[in-house]
């Protein structure tokens, strides 16, 4: 496994695990826990927007060669 792929599933697991603690016992969360899943929110809905976006340009090329 590389060490990339290695980081990506780390950081899947590790916010599956904050938000299970947030849904259990949100109070425990520490500061940093709680920035991180904050960070990984904004993570995600920029990469939505940008998925969108991509899906949008595809469709208006696909239009024009019509």
């Amino acid at each position: 496994m590389k060490d990339q792929e290695r980081i990506i599933i780390t950081s899947v697991w590790n916010d599956m695990c904050l938000r299970r603690k947030l849904e259990d016992d949100p109070y425990s969360l520490t500061q940093d826990e709680l920035k991180a899943l904050q960070n990984n929110d904004r993570l995600d809905t920029q990469l939505k927007s940008l998925l969108k976006d991509a899906f949008i340009r595809k469709g208006l090329l696909q239009a024009r060669s019509l």
